[in-house]
């Protein structure tokens, strides 16, 4: 998980499917961005420009504790 609460992880995997800017719950230092910048038609897939940490939303959501 990158919140310390699970309902912080489902409000920020929600802001990213809805494509809502969301700065990296890692670093804090930039926006996520696309991580296929070219198959723009998936946004469950993001990575910070900054930190380089990935975001896989499936695999996040997956993760949740009950």
């Amino acid at each position: 998980m990158y919140m310390k609460k699970r309902d912080e992880e489902v409000a920020l995997l929600k802001k990213l499917w809805r494509e809502e800017p969301v700065t990296c719950p890692k670093c804090g230092e930039a926006t996520l961005q696309f991580l296929h910048k070219k198959a723009k038609k998936s946004n469950c897939d993001w990575k910070c420009p900054a930190c380089g940490e990935i975001y896989r939303t499936i695999g996040m959501l997956k993760d949740l504790p009950n």
